[in-house]
């Protein structure tokens, strides 16, 4: 079997020459579908698949995820040779570590988290894909553009995220192996194993920031028994049904501002019966209790204070007061009669009872001479006016049709 190796390969013929055109083909595990690959470590940008080996016979470098089968065929699609089940770079460094079967360059760190030197059992500089293990001795402290490495007298570069991202405190812990790999294109150490952007199985490493889901669910959550600890729906249905249930009840604090809920004891205060020194509701008055002016619990409207008023301000007019009152009604007029005895009707025929009328003539006779009216026949609807004229030295009283002013009170 010819063996090839990754990356940068090159394949011969068996006279050896380059082996112009021939295809590595990259499958997925167990299948003729054709696997993903890349061509740069971090897998953001796709490459052609069928790899084909260039004008020396070599092929561009590639990266995959987990394993996949080759199949390497000639110019004209002839198989040359195929192997099944290879692993991506990071999962097979990652198990070579687990198994305490360290068969990559290592070497313990000195200096800080930020600058950092080791010693490596390595002859050069390393190649694009280059990896090797340092153990750290102290954790990075996340200082802008740190930390950096620097690997026996070679040059000092920096330690990055896979993609190029820059590392954040504690990504670095003491005493942790780390997997490091050379990409060649930003000439910066790649950390495989960062600490604190993984989110651990084990839970011993904290959130450093917000995780998003991305509209993904968080399943099989155990209830949640503490304060600070998440709820499952299950938990939040039995509390908060989104249908209501009578029987539930929320504690609310004081509301504080405009758009908080209130509680209880808020609302009460303010929708309890209203008093001189408590503010609250209070009904408006029905007639009747406006009428018998006898409650305090009650409040009454412009319109409910007008009950039982009228008015009417003319030569003839009238004031009638409300009932709740006293229902009080002052009329008054100015008539001018023909005879010496007229029924004057009142001007507001809503009064009950007629109590008293007065009134004066207006003394337009010959001089020393005097008019007179009187009235009688007093009811709630008219009255009746008696005019005369007195003589004023002997004569006769004279009853004849004169004016008068006159006001009547009653209610």
């Amino acid at each position: 079997m010819r063996q090839f190796s990754y990356p940068n390969s090159q394949f011969t013929n068996i006279l050896g020459g380059a082996s112009i055109g021939w295809k590595l083909n990259v499958y997925d595990t167990g299948t003729t579908d054709y696997a993903s690959i890349y061509s740069n470590l971090a897998q953001t940008t796709p490459t052609a698949n069928p790899v084909i080996a260039d004008a020396d016979g070599f092929l561009a470098s590639f990266y995959w995820t987990g394993t996949v089968d080759v199949v390497l065929t000639d110019e004209n699609d002839n198989l040359v040779d195929s192997a099944t089940g290879i692993q991506d770079l990071v999962s097979t460094i990652n198990a070579v570590v687990v198994a305490g079967n360290i068969s990559l360059p290592y070497g313990a760190a000195s200096g800080d988290g930020n600058t950092i030197t080791a010693t490596l059992p390595v002859t050069s500089d390393f190649s694009d894909g280059g990896v090797f293990i340092i153990r750290a001795n102290a954790s990075n402290a996340g200082t802008i553009n740190t930390p950096n490495l620097q690997v026996n007298s070679y040059a000092s570069r920096r330690i990055k995220k896979i993609g190029g991202v820059a590392l954040i405190a504690n990504d670095i812990v003491s005493g942790m192996n780390m997997v490091l790999v050379y990409h060649e294109a930003q000439d910066c150490y790649y950390l495989i194993n960062h600490e604190a952007t993984f989110l651990k199985r084990d839970g011993t490493a904290k959130m450093l920031g917000v995780i998003d889901m991305d509209s993904h669910k968080i399943t099989n959550l155990a209830n949640g028994t503490d304060s600070g600890d998440a709820v499952n729906k299950s938990q939040l249905d039995a509390k908060a049904p989104v249908a209501g249930n009578s029987g539930q009840e929320f504690a609310v604090a004081g509301a504080t501002v405009g758009s908080n809920a209130v509680n209880k004891t808020q609302l009460d205060a303010r929708t309890g019966q209203a008093t001189e020194t408590v503010a609250g509701i209070a009904e408006i008055c029905t007639d009747a209790e406006l009428l018998a002016g006898s409650s305090d619990t009650v409040v009454a409207t412009p319109l409910k204070l007008r009950l039982g008023f009228a008015s009417s301000f003319a030569a003839r007019g009238y004031v009638a007061f409300p009932t709740w009152l006293g229902g009080v009604v002052i009329q008054w007029g100015k008539e001018t009669t023909v005879t010496g005895s007229t029924v004057i009707n009142l001007p507001y025929a809503g009064m009950a009872n007629c109590y008293a009328v007065v009134g004066t003539a207006d003394q337009a006779v010959a001089v020393g001479d005097i008019e007179y009216v009187g009235f009688s026949s007093v009811s709630a609807t008219n009255f009746t006016a008696n005019t005369c004229v007195f003589p004023q030295v002997g004569g006769i009283v004279v009853a004849q049709g004169n004016t008068f002013w006159w006001i009547a009170i009653g209610n």
